[in-house]
């Protein structure tokens, strides 16, 4: 029988190494192993700490070309007949925030060409409603290219570029309304301009009381100034149509928008009739100005109700 004293010396745990010897840390590779570099792991590991390429992902990409809607809108006028500057309208921003600064620098545009051309004049000041007749000269550029892309062809056929229904109104309308509100601004506060170098001198009242010729060039400006905005109108109801019937049927969020965009519409030829005396033929509420426009606005929420109306009852 075997003794229990070598058994037990046996079992007992022997002392480790680290008790006895130093630690001896084993030497590191100074090169990978090739068949590692092979492996998916260490690849993507090695790839994140490499400098060169690390810093080649960090780098920001390249910023694609700025959207230039005023050189898009006088290409087509300047190329009617070119398909390609027409087809470019359906890149106009869908979100209504994003449009409407793009809007407000065909405005700021159009004054600073006014206050290029008139804020050195030497016949003496401005009218108001020349000022805002001049504004509307310079921004014509902007219905007639809506108005050149509703009438375009397709190629070799009879039939309308389809697709620019949307576009078209929502940038027609927002000028209109964009237009608007840079009257009532200066109008209120003419002294303290938001941009004040956009501005040419302009008259007071008191000025205008004393100067026998102003009745007449008042008149003037606001006879030419409602032409223009009846073309701006004519054009614009044409958008209103074609945006029906590229989306509109049986789109009750759609008519029900339209329907919110008139009534803003009213107001503001409301209160541009207020102040510019623009549309005065019948009464002071403006009524026709863009009155096309929201004629047939409101027969497209008109004709979605009595569609409903009929559903209803069947």
């Amino acid at each position: 029988m075997p003794s229990t004293r070598n058994s037990s010396a046996l079992t007992r745990k022997l002392p480790h190494s680290s008790d006895t010897e130093l630690f001896v840390t084993p030497p590191r590779k100074r090169y990978r192993n090739l068949e590692d570099e092979d492996s998916p792991t260490c690849s993507s590991v090695s790839s994140r700490s490499s400098p060169r390429k690390r810093q080649r992902n960090d780098t920001p990409p390249k910023r694609e070309k700025e959207f230039d809607l005023e050189r898009l809108l006088r290409d087509i006028v300047a190329k009617p007949t070119d398909t390609s500057a027409i087809l470019s309208l359906k890149t106009i921003p869908k979100d209504e925030r994003a449009l409407r600064l793009f809007v407000k620098g065909l405005v700021y545009s159009a004054k600073c060409a006014v206050m290029k051309r008139f804020g050195k004049s030497k016949k003496g000041k401005m009218l108001e409603t020349e000022l805002y007749l001049e504004w509307l000269k310079e921004l014509d550029y902007v219905s007639s290219a809506v108005d050149i892309a509703m009438n375009a062809k397709v190629p070799g056929t009879r039939k309308r570029v389809p697709g620019l229904g949307r576009a078209s109104f929502m940038l027609l309308f927002n000028l209109v309304d964009e237009f608007i509100d840079e009257v009532n601004a200066h109008h209120d506060s003419p002294s303290r301009p938001s941009h004040p170098f956009c501005y040419p001198e302009t008259m007071t009242l008191v000025e205008e009381a004393k100067d026998p010729s102003t009745d007449a060039r008042s008149e003037e400006a606001v006879r030419d100034a409602e032409e223009y905005l009846s073309g701006i109108d004519s054009v614009l109801a044409v958008t209103v149509k074609r945006y029906k019937v590229e989306g509109g049927w049986n789109n009750a969020s759609l008519a029900s928008k339209i329907s919110t965009l008139e009534h803003a519409l009213a107001k503001g030829c409301c209160l541009l009739c207020e102040q510019t005396g623009y549309g005065t033929n019948e009464n002071d509420m403006g009524d026709t100005l863009m009155e096309d426009t929201r004629r047939v606005m409101r027969e497209w929420k008109a004709e979605y109700d009595d569609c409903e109306d009929q559903l209803d009852s069947d």
